[in-house]
């Protein structure tokens, strides 16, 4: 007992978790770790971590960008002209649009939106 706690103290820490935890290193270096958190806090301190960093928009973000109903139908067709979206979502969406307007996708998205996220 005594060896282990010279080795504990004087040893790497993930050498120590290694050994004394091993179910716990093994699940740490075989899950994938993803933060949910808004920060990180790293050896040179706290830095901002982006929620939309590698996020690709699809059809809806882009309406919510528009500030008329033209823009957005604008948006949808060449959406459907680029096989983005199918025939069948691209006549949902302009169905959604005539009946319940622009402000059924959602709030409208200024620009930097995703960069103040």
């Amino acid at each position: 007992m005594e060896d282990k706690q010279k080795k504990a103290n004087s040893g790497d820490l993930e050498e120590n978790i290694k050994e004394f935890f091993p179910a716990i290193y093994r699940e740490l270096k075989e899950s994938e770790q993803i933060l949910a958190e808004h920060e990180a806090r790293t050896s040179k301190g706290t830095k901002k971590i982006r929620k939309f960093r590698g996020y690709e928009p699809g059809v809806v973000d882009f309406i919510c960008r528009c500030k008329t109903v033209d823009e957005a139908i604008e948006i949808i067709n060449f959406l459907f002209k680029r096989n983005e979206i199918s025939e069948k979502e691209k006549e949902e969406l302009l169905l959604q649009l005539k009946e319940e307007g622009l402000e059924s996708f959602g709030p409208h998205r200024t620009p930097g939106y995703y960069e103040r996220a």
